[in-house]
């Protein structure tokens, strides 16, 4: 083919996809563009063998807008610059359109631990409180009762937990330079930020609520009614016994308790039973960090747990837990609410999202878990230690 002629069939095609382009949807908008790569560059290529040959003629980039300028038009605006008035230019007299991705790179990582996702949730639209009850006790042993006596009473005993409703709040701001980006929708993102914050706060209170008014009473809280009667668990350090220990420390006399209950726990204790080993040097622990179990038990991630392998953590402080996930209640009485104003800021161009629910949570089955606490530390068990460094990460 005459590549003169082959030129401008790119030159055509190229003014066709610039068309084209203006009113494509992204999935056609991306195929429209690796086309148009495609072919400028069999253009660029086709220019240097012109060139070679002699026969080179110079490209005119011809790009049709939908604001050409009218007659008249540049006079105009001459003589509006030159009075200091703003005059206002298409972006496509200036440049060619600039496709951008609509899609934002996420963070890569885990941003808050799924612990609020596998726990109870019950909606209560309106009220102030919600009450749920719980056994307490099954009943008691049947006895002996001879001619004329009382039959023996083996009635069960009962308790209930009191769900307060708290009013969880989350503020950002943007720049409306942000929000004028083209092809993102940054909105989505900050929405999407906010929701981020109310489940990091939540997965919070799941354990650290201290019960008080108006607050979430967590797994480690001293008001959490349905886990006052609980021992807790106290270890110094994780070995070769740790795991067995917590799983026996679950539940009632008669059975050990393992379908449905989960272990949560900081990481880097996590990092302490994968590293435990047996006399010749395999690994104690089968962790399936796809599944997250361990030895087959199901185990949660959560960074509101202390370290238990951290020497900064006192003594007595609440580490782990490990129990039934349906064992603790989140009430929810409202939707989350995002709202968006532009009027705090407005001469500085900045734009508020605020977002507000009101829910609460407790834990509502009777000795549904067991805590584990950092234990008296033994003798010579600091000998092998690991260090750590200023924040509580291990030192390796």
């Amino acid at each position: 083919m005459n590549l003169n002629t082959r030129k401008s069939e790119i030159e055509v095609r190229i003014k066709a996809i610039q068309t084209e382009c203006e009113t494509a949807e992204l999935e056609a908008l991306e195929t429209l563009e690796s086309e148009l790569d495609g072919l400028i560059k069999e253009r660029t290529t086709i220019d240097k063998k012109l060139q070679m040959a002699g026969k080179f003629i110079p490209t005119t980039l011809v790009v049709e807008t939908k604001n050409e300028i009218k007659p008249g038009e540049l006079e105009e605006r001459g003589v509006a610059l030159k009075e200091g008035r703003v005059v206002k230019i298409a972006q496509d007299e200036i440049l060619l359109p600039n496709h951008v991705n609509t899609t934002l790179a996420p963070y890569p990582f885990a941003q808050v631990s799924n612990l609020a996702d596998q726990v109870s949730l019950v909606k209560f639209k309106g009220g102030e409180t919600y009450q749920k009850s719980f056994v307490k006790a099954q009943t008691e042993m049947a006895g002996y009762t001879k001619e004329g006596e009382d039959y023996k009473e083996v009635e069960p005993e009962f308790g209930y937990v009191t769900i307060t409703k708290c009013k969880l709040t989350a503020y950002t701001e943007i720049t409306e330079e942000v929000e004028k980006l083209p092809a993102i929708e940054y909105d989505a993102e900050v929405i999407k930020n906010i929701k981020l914050s109310l489940k990091r706060k939540i997965s919070h209170e799941l354990l650290r609520g201290n019960g008080s008014a108006s607050n979430f009473t967590g797994l480690f809280s001293k008001e959490a009614v349905a886990l006052a009667d609980c021992d807790d668990l106290k270890i110094s350090e994780i070995n070769e016994n740790t795991l067995d220990d917590i799983i026996f420390a679950y539940g009632a006399d008669e059975d050990v308790e393992t379908g449905g209950a989960s272990l949560i726990l900081n990481k880097n204790d996590l990092r302490s039973f994968a590293g435990l080993r047996t006399k010749d040097g395999r690994k104690l622990h089968s962790i399936d960090y796809v599944k997250q179990t361990i030895d087959g038990i199901p185990y949660i991630i959560n960074s509101n747990c202390y370290a238990l392998t951290n020497p900064k953590t006192k003594e007595g402080s609440y580490c782990m837990a490990y129990g039934a996930l349906k064992n603790y209640e989140i009430a929810i009485f409202s939707p989350i609410d995002i709202a968006k104003s532009t009027d705090y800021k407005f001469r500085q161009g900045i734009i508020g999202f605020k977002a507000s629910v009101f829910m609460g949570g407790n834990v509502i089955g009777y000795q549904g878990f067991v805590r584990i606490a950092k234990g008296a530390a033994s003798a010579g068990s600091k000998k092998d230690e690991p260090k750590y460094d200023e924040d509580g990460n291990p030192i390796t």
